[in-house]
């Protein structure tokens, strides 16, 4: 996962942000106070980054992925809250529209498909 993120550290130190945005938001889940301690314990860079009390809501931003089959992914990200229920969320990744990026993923698809078809198919 580490190499997949071009600016590893920068992204984990933004999860890290926005689990303590949703550990303020509900103070009292067992599962969450559990699964920090357990990231705290195992993870001296986590403890570091939870220690710094910085906050982030997920709302928007920029991923710089590095793909290992078409290289650099640069992608907005919006997140999306449902009004009748504010815990369900959707995430939406766009490229604008011309750029390498947009290109990039249209090459990806093509290889994805590619990579199912059976070996002994033909096109033809």
């Amino acid at each position: 996962m580490r190499t997949l993120y071009a600016d590893w550290e920068a992204a984990a130190q933004s999860c890290v942000a926005q689990l303590r945005m949703e550990a303020a938001r509900c103070p009292e889940d067992p599962r969450l106070a559990k699964l920090v301690g357990e990231l705290s314990t195992r993870d001296a860079q986590f403890a570091k980054w939870w220690a710094d009390h910085r906050v982030a809501a997920r709302t928007v931003g920029t991923k710089i992925l590095d793909h290992p089959v078409v290289g650099e992914l640069v992608l907005e990200w919006d997140m999306l809250t449902a009004h009748t229920d504010p815990d369900q969320h959707l995430t939406v990744w766009t490229a604008a529209p011309g750029s390498p990026t947009h290109e990039r993923l249209r090459i990806l698809a093509s290889w994805a498909v590619e990579q199912k078809l059976p070996a002994s198919s033909s096109l033809a």
